[in-house]
C-alpha cells in the first residue's frame, strides 16, 4: 500500500473515530448519575471531593439532553463551595466544552450553550457537546468582591475554579459515557475570556482549544486602571461626562467616520482613518466653559483625551505602567460611553449595585476595598497604587495571565481564537491586541499564524453596538484542530433587530472590511479585508 494512501487512511479512519458518539445517554442512566461521586483524589488541586445535587432530564422534545448541578468542596470549611453544572447530551459527539463566566462571576450563567453562535448554528449541546461551566467558587452579584476576604474563595476565582471544575466534570462524563472527551475546549467573555487565557497558560495539556473573547487577562491592572478613571471622573470638578454629552461626541465620531470604510452604515470600522480625521477640538465650548449638552468644556475635552490614550496607572505591574485606550473617539457608541462616566455626577457610594456610576471604576473600586485594602469602607477615591505596589504585585501574580510563552499547549496542539470588538467600553481591544503582539513577539508572525488567530469587529461593543455580533466560533476552532482547517477570513453576523442577518468579513488583525463600493451592502462578500 502507498505511504500517501494509508496516511489518507488512517486520516479518515482517526477522524470518524473522533467524530462517532460513543453512545446514547438513556435517562435511566442520567438518574443514575445522582449517586455519582468524586473524591478529592480525582481532582487536580486540594478539594474534599464533589458530590451531586440535582439531575434531572431536561430541553425536551427538541433538545433532550442530561443536567447535572453538583458542588465541589473547598478545603477550608469557611470557604464556599464550587457550584458547577454539566450538560450531557443524549447522543455525544464524543468532546466537551468549558465555558467562563464574567465580571466577579458568583453564579453559574449559560453552561447548556455557546457564546455568541448565530441563530441558524446549532447550540453546543445540540451539536452533541457535554458542555459545563461554574459560579468561580462563590454565589453574588458579578460586581461584588467581598468574597474576596476568604483566601480559598479568592484562589479559586484566580484561577484554580478552571481546574477543579474541569476534572470533576471530565470524571462525570466518564461515569456517564464509559470515556474521557476526546476533544476539550474553553470558550468565555470578558471575565470568561480571561478564564480561557488561564485554562490554557495554567493548565495547558487540558485544552485541545479555546475561543478568548474580550479577555480580561490582566485583571488587576485594568481594575488599576478603573479605579484612575475614577478619580480622575469624581475628583475633578466639571470633568464627567453626562449622558447627553456622551451621545453627542458618540453622534459626532460616527458623523465624521462612518463613511471612512466605503460605507455609511452606522459602523466605524476604518479606526486608523477615524483616528485621522475627527477632531474633538470641534465640539469644544466657546470659551472652554461648560455651557450645556451641546458642547465640551475644556475640562471635559481633557478627560476625554485622557482616556482615549494609554491610561497611566500610577505604579508598574507586571504588563506594564498603563493601559490601552478606551475606544471614545473610535466608534463606541453612546450607552457604552455612559457606562464609562455613568449615568450620576454625584460622589460615588461604596455599594457594588450603585450603577449610576463609572462602571470601570465600580469594578476597580470593589477590588481596591476588598481585594487590596481589605477594608470594606475604604474610600477607594484617595487610594495610590505606588503605596500599595506590592501588594498588587502579589495579587497579579495570583491571577493575571499574560504569559506569551504558551508553548506547552501548542506544542499540544492547541488552538486559540481571540475576538474583541473594536467600540468596547468596558475592556478596550487594544488590550487584547496588546496580548497579539506579545504572542508574535514570543513566537514569529508566521508561526503565531499557525495556532493562534485574532479578529477585531467593527462596531461590537462589550455585547451589544452598532454590529451586535454572531459568529461560529466553536465550528471555526473543532475545524481547525480535527481537522486542520485554517480559519481565515471568518463572517459575522449582525443580530440587532433592525440590522439582524446582515453581514460583514469579521477580519484578522490588523485588516478592516471595507465596502467595494458595489453588491449588498448586507452581504460580506460584498466587502474586502483591507489594511487602509
Amino acid at each position: 500500500m502507498k505511504a500517501s494512501l494509508l496516511t489518507g487512511l488512517l486520516l479518515v479512519i482517526s477522524t470518524a473515530v473522533l467524530a462517532a458518539p460513543q453512545k446514547q445517554l438513556t435517562q435511566a442512566q442520567c438518574i443514575g448519575l445522582k449517586t455519582a461521586r468524586i473524591d478529592a483524589a480525582s481532582i487536580g488541586l486540594p478539594t474534599r471531593g464533589a458530590v451531586i445535587t440535582a439531575v434531572a432530564m431536561a430541553g425536551q422534545p427538541n433538545e433532550p439532553h442530561c443536567k447535572l448541578e453538583g458542588q465541589i468542596k473547598p478545603v477550608d470549611l469557611k470557604s464556599p463551595d464550587i457550584e458547577f453544572q454539566l450538560y450531557l447530551p443524549l447522543m455525544w459527539n464524543g468532546k466537551a466544552l468549558q465555558l467562563g463566566g464574567g465580571g466577579f462571576d458568583g453564579s453559574v450563567k449559560g453552561a447548556d450553550t455557546a457564546r455568541l453562535a448565530p441563530a441558524a448554528t446549532p447550540g453546543a449541546l445540540k451539536q452533541g457537546y457535554a458542555t459545563f461551566g461554574s459560579d468561580s467558587g462563590h454565589q453574588g452579584g458579578v460586581s461584588d468582591a467581598s468574597f474576596t476576604l476568604n483566601d480559598e474563595a479568592w484562589q479559586n476565582f484566580a484561577g484554580a475554579q478552571i481546574k477543579k471544575t474541569h476534572d470533576v466534570a471530565v470524571a462525570l462524563i466518564q461515569q456517564a459515557y464509559g470515556r474521557k472527551p476526546s476533544r476539550m475546549y474553553f470558550q468565555g467573555n470578558s471575565q470568561g475570556g480571561h478564564e480561557a487565557l488561564a485554562a490554557i497558560q495554567r493548565f495547558p495539556l487540558d485544552y485541545d482549544g479555546a475561543i478568548a473573547i474580550h479577555p480580561v487577562y490582566n485583571v488587576v491592572e485594568l481594575h488599576m486602571a478603573g479605579i484612575r478613571i475614577g478619580q480622575a471622573i469624581y475628583n475633578t470638578p466639571g470633568a464627567w461626562i453626562s449622558p447627553a454629552k456622551s451621545a453627542l461626541i458618540a453622534n459626532a465620531v460616527n458623523g465624521a467616520c462612518d463613511k471612512l470604510d466605503g460605507l455609511a452604515d452606522g459602523v466605524v470600522a476604518n479606526i486608523k482613518a477615524c483616528d485621522a480625521t475627527f477632531k474633538l477640538a470641534h465640539l469644544r465650548c466657546k470659551g472652554g466653559k461648560d455651557e450645556g449638552a451641546g458642547c465640551l468644556s475644556d475640562t471635559q475635552i481633557a478627560m476625554v483625551h485622557r482616556l482615549s490614550k494609554p491610561v497611566s496607572l500610577g505604579v508598574s505591574l507586571p504588563s506594564g505602567d498603563s493601559f490601552a485606550p478606551w475606544p471614545i473617539l473610535q466608534g463606541a457608541d453612546a450607552p457604552s460611553i455612559v457606562s464609562v462616566f455613568g449615568s450620576g455626577a454625584d460622589k460615588p457610594k461604596p455599594e457594588a449595585s450603585n450603577l449610576i456610576i463609572s462602571f470601570p471604576y465600580m469594578m476597580g473600586d470593589q477590588a481596591v476595598r476588598y481585594e487590596v485594602m481589605r477594608s470594606p469602607q475604604y474610600d477607594s477615591l484617595t487610594f495610590d497604587p505606588a503605596a500599595h505596589k506590592q501588594r498588587l504585585l502579589e495579587l497579579a501574580s495570583q491571577v493575571d495571565n499574560n504569559e506569551a510563552d504558551i508553548r506547552a499547549f501548542v506544542q499540544h496542539g492547541g488552538k486559540l481564537l481571540l475576538m474583541h470588538g473594536t467600540a468596547d467600553m468596558a475592556v478596550p481591544p487594544g488590550n487584547t491586541v496588546a496580548y497579539y503582539e506579545k504572542l508574535q513577539a514570543q513566537f514569529g508572525e508566521k508561526t503565531v499564524r499557525q495556532f493562534a488567530r485574532l479578529y477585531l469587529a467593527p462596531g461590537f461593543t462589550h455585547s451589544s453596538g452598532a454590529f451586535r455580533v454572531s459568529w461560529d466560533s466553536l465550528g471555526t476552532l473543532d475545524k481547525w484542530v480535527d481537522h486542520g482547517i485554517d480559519p481565515g477570513q471568518q463572517v459575522m453576523i449582525d443580530t440587532n433587530k433592525g440590522t439582524a442577518g446582515r453581514e460583514m468579513p469579521l477580519c484578522d488583525y490588523p485588516l478592516f472590511p471595507k465596502y467595494k463600493g458595489q453588491g449588498d451592502t448586507h452581504a460580506a462578500s460584498s466587502f474586502e479585508c483591507a489594511s487602509e
